[in-house]
């Protein structure tokens, strides 16, 4: 035993030490070990992630104010799965109103812990007010119905590509990818305590009454009759011609505007999901502007502006046309191996004459003066059009590494260069346009929440030729439809134009039966108000008819004669005659 009265309070004082070891332990692993986790749960009991309702995105409209996209109520529901009684009788009666098979709903509707005190779940995005309507019937309180909005597409597939999606990841196609930052509203998210009273916000909310601001509005240069026309036409012919698939471009040459912008094969962008669910995501980027391909004789037009506005050829130049032409290791021949003999520029463009761009690209301008032509009319970059995933093409320049001099004499003719279709249209359209090329845009206005409105201008990208070369050009190409190319005149109108026949590039060359068939032309003359871009590919035609004049110089007849009636353009014959000195 112990006798000291010091020992004993020493054993006494050890022991209460030993005691309070434990206690003094806890409190370390409580107040400091695990304290994050636990103010998070208790955090979680008092406080919530408030987000409001859903803005509606910026509507979208033509140039006229008719309804293009809008947006149409739908719901996403959720689920407090800790206040669920039954689960398998809740994810049985669930799958019949949400359409999912019950045994994902039960997983989950379960939670993954019995100490789970608090767990929301979501169920189902954008279920329809119907399906909403039949949820509310159940009267569960642990079912969450947060209104949200849907893209509403007014006139189905119509302009398909131009207006395009957005995922729930923000990424997408056409307009509404390019311009999501405007057309999105704010969407005000809040940490908060729960309240006690009715309030449906947060304490720190209520009383402010926060509102989120709606998205932008965007009126387009495209006009739904136009857009509607073309689509119709561009399907008749592609079905004519037995064609793979086809693109046409309606630009005003004098602002850069599109009217109409179609293409097929195409697909509904509404039901965006389910085509990429189906592996059919190649529907998706617009052949406009994100499908280069080697552009053929319309690219004759660039070539001959080029020895004109640099001075090295003029109206009184020739050259002697064999048949073929030797340059950078290749032999040059005309798409129908026949000698033209003595030529002018106004043959070169009527008869379409790939030995006489040669000759001018290799012999008269040189590679320095052509390539600068080249990139001044835009190929080789972007035009910065409102639309998402644009394509800046393919153009092989004297500093490459992969540059060959083969390309100096292919390029004349657009083999060897790959372009878009808006390029080329645009390119054409600065020729309408008195040798000043426009920006290519499809946003006419914005509408801003605030109530102000912002007119887009047009936009100039510089001058690639002068007035005076603008001018011979449009007179050229317009003599050159007149001379060869009748099936793609105008009854009661004079138009400019040149047909393309593009031989489309394989891993071993080129493919000897294909075609990209297409004609560029625009007006009336002597006052072009209109610029028409056609491209059908692969026509599976009779080998006489598969050249552009037999099948896309018919077709911008056709859609010509239509459109003048629609813009209220009058008819006029007015040729216009140039210097021949």
């Amino acid at each position: 035993m112990l006798r000291d009265p010091a020992a004993r309070l020493r054993l006494i004082v050890a022991l209460w030490v030993l005691a309070l070891l434990p206690v003094l332990g806890q409190l370390v692993r409580l107040q400091v070990l695990e304290h994050p986790r636990y103010k998070a749960e208790a955090q979680s009991l008092v406080r919530r992630q408030y987000a409001l309702p859903s803005p509606p995105w910026g509507v979208i409209t033509d140039r006229n104010g008719d309804l293009l996209v809008g947006n149409s109520p739908v719901y996403d529901v959720g689920a407090e799965v800790n206040l669920i009684a039954d689960p398998a009788q809740a994810s049985a009666t669930l799958a019949r109103i949400l359409s999912q098979p019950p045994d994902k709903l039960y997983a989950s509707l379960t939670p993954v812990t019995t100490t789970q005190r608090w767990a929301w779940r979501s169920l189902a995005k954008n279920i329809t007010e119907d399906q909403a309507a039949r949820i509310r019937e159940l009267q569960w309180n642990w079912l969450t119905l947060t209104p949200t909005w849907d893209r509403y597409y007014a006139e189905g597939t119509l302009a398909a590509h131009t207006l395009g999606f957005v995922n729930e990841q923000g990424l997408g196609y056409g307009v509404q990818a390019a311009q999501l930052r405007f057309l999105r509203g704010e969407t005000i998210t809040h940490y908060g305590n729960v309240s006690g009273n009715t309030s449906p916000l947060p304490e720190e909310l209520a009383g402010r009454n926060p509102i989120p601001h709606p998205g932008t509005n965007l009126r387009l240069t495209l006009d739904r009759t136009v857009q509607a026309f073309v689509e119709g036409e561009l399907a008749t012919a592609v079905q004519q011609y037995h064609a793979a698939g086809g693109t046409i471009l309606v630009l005003d040459p004098r602002s850069g505007a599109i009217l109409a912008s179609a293409s097929l094969p195409t697909y509904a962008p509404s039901q965006y999901a389910q085509y990429a669910a189906q592996g059919k995501t190649d529907l998706f980027p617009d052949p406009a502007i994100s499908r280069p391909y080697e552009p053929g004789s319309v690219f004759k037009i660039i070539t001959v502006a080029a020895a004109l506005d640099s001075g090295r050829a003029n109206l009184d130049w020739s050259y002697y046309d064999s048949g073929a032409i030797e340059y950078g290791g290749i032999i040059v021949h005309n798409w129908d191996g026949l000698a033209y003999g003595h030529q002018d520029l106004e043959g070169i463009l009527a008869y379409s004459l790939n030995v006489g761009v040669t000759t001018l690209s290799t012999r008269v301008v040189g590679p320095e003066i052509f390539y600068h032509y080249v990139r001044a009319f835009g190929f080789g970059q972007l035009t910065d059009v409102e639309l998402a995933d644009e394509s800046p093409g393919t153009v092989h320049l004297l500093t490459d590494w992969d540059w060959a001099d083969s390309y100096l004499a292919t390029n004349a003719f657009g083999q060897g260069i790959a372009v878009t279709p808006l390029q080329m249209a645009t390119a054409a359209a600065a020729i309408a346009n008195g040798g000043v090329m426009m920006q290519p845009h499809i946003i006419a206005e914005r509408q801003y929440p605030d109530g102000r409105t912002v007119n887009i201008p047009p936009r100039p990208l510089g001058r690639p030729i002068s007035a005076a070369t603008a001018l011979t050009m449009t007179e050229l190409m317009a003599r050159a439809v007149e001379r060869e190319v009748p099936q793609a005149e105008v009854p009661g109108y004079r138009i400019a134009g040149k047909t393309g026949t593009a031989q489309i590039p394989t891993s071993g060359g080129y493919d000897p039966r294909d075609v990209i068939a297409s004609f560029v032309g625009f007006g009336p003359l002597p006052n072009p108000q209109v610029l028409i871009f056609v491209k059908l590919d692969r026509p599976d035609v009779p080998p006489d008819m598969r050249w552009g004049s037999q099948t896309a110089a018919p077709l911008f007849s056709r859609v010509a004669q239509r459109l003048f009636v629609l813009l209220k353009i009058p008819p006029t014959m007015a040729r216009e005659s140039i210097d021949n000195g």
